[in-house]
């Protein structure tokens, strides 16, 4: 563990030193436009970081590289589609459809990578989909790694919002201690938050792409092998799931394209009232605040998920 520290570090510090040089090398430069608040050329190499942090951690600490060849494979497929989509820059649909044809892929090859139930705590039942469940898992795949994608705007927000989640998914949700996989992801982003912030390196669709694979993997893996409530999870992604379904409404009432950037994000709205980092703050406070109270005074977290959709349309209509 500690070569693949020492490794790592190198790497990041080597493309942290140089990283307009990477990013003009490889054609991964983030163009300032109308819908975006940037003034200058930036390199997107957060996704690049991510992926050699992860294969530099598998390849000095394996025991049994079967664990891992998996969520690579899932891992790298989408890497793949956001470095092509930083590149080209895909249209939307490009993208779904990719996405679609890569979760089909494997989803025909492991039985395990199935939303085959899910678990209701406040009744101790579980619901099994059956023979829905195959539309079920690709329709959850297609939601996290859309609202991931549009939740990633502004400096620090997606990976901070990342951090706490790998933290809160594996310590509050699941009961079980960070893997391999899991500090590989976190070493990556605790480096990337720093040169995030100092607008030096965005994390890109690639590191968007990436991150969403990284919770669709560990969300479905922990589902079929353990019992995870639901509303728990459903919690910790709820502020950024009503935020992605308002956009798509209110793009398709204008007769716009729904999955389109544009300027009317709540984080964006809330960065117009607030500084970035009282914007980040607030936003993780009401994805993880559910969360931290049920498990603080042991009451179901089925209670605290509407008043959090509450505060978050409350505060949306004091923004617009």
């Amino acid at each position: 563990m500690i070569i693949s520290f020492l490794i790592s570090t190198t790497v990041i510090l080597l493309i942290f030193l140089n990283y307009n040089f990477f990013g003009s090398k490889l054609s991964l430069l983030d163009k300032p436009t109308k819908d975006k608040i940037h003034k200058k050329k930036t390199p997107l190499l957060g996704g690049l970081i991510i992926s050699i942090i992860l294969i530099i951690f598998l390849i000095f600490n394996h025991k049994n590289e079967d664990d891992y060849l998996f969520p690579f494979i899932f891992l790298f497929a989408f890497f793949t589609l956001g470095i092509i989509d930083d590149r080209i820059n895909l249209t939307s649909n490009y993208k779904i459809l990719f996405t679609t044809i890569f979760s089909v892929i494997l989803i025909l090859n492991d039985e395990s990578f199935l939303i085959h139930k899910i678990f209701f705590e406040i009744t101790n039942n579980e619901f099994y989909f059956g023979k829905f469940k195959i539309p079920i898992t690709l329709l959850c795949i297609l939601l996290l790694y859309i609202a991931m994608n549009m939740s990633d705007g502004i400096n620090c927000l997606l990976i901070t919002f990342s951090i706490f989640a790998i933290i809160t998914i594996n310590y509050l949700i699941a009961n079980m201690s960070l893997n391999l996989f899991d500090i590989s992801i976190l070493f990556s982003l605790i480096f990337l938050v720093y040169f995030n912030y100092k607008n030096m390196i965005f994390l890109g669709n690639s590191g968007a792409s990436v991150l969403a694979a990284y919770f669709i993997y560990k969300l479905i893996n922990i589902n079929y092998f353990n019992q995870i409530d639901v509303f728990k999870v459903v919690s910790i992604f709820l502020i950024m799931g009503l935020d992605m379904v308002r956009l798509v409404i209110i793009r398709l009432y204008q007769k716009k394209n729904p999955f389109e950037r544009d300027l009317n994000h709540f984080h964006y709205l809330l960065l117009k009232k607030f500084s970035l980092i009282q914007t980040i703050v607030i936003y993780l406070i009401l994805s993880f605040s559910p969360i931290m109270f049920s498990n603080l005074i042991k009451i179901s977290i089925i209670y605290f998920v509407p008043i959090s959709a509450i505060i978050y349309f409350y505060i949306l209509n004091r923004l617009v």
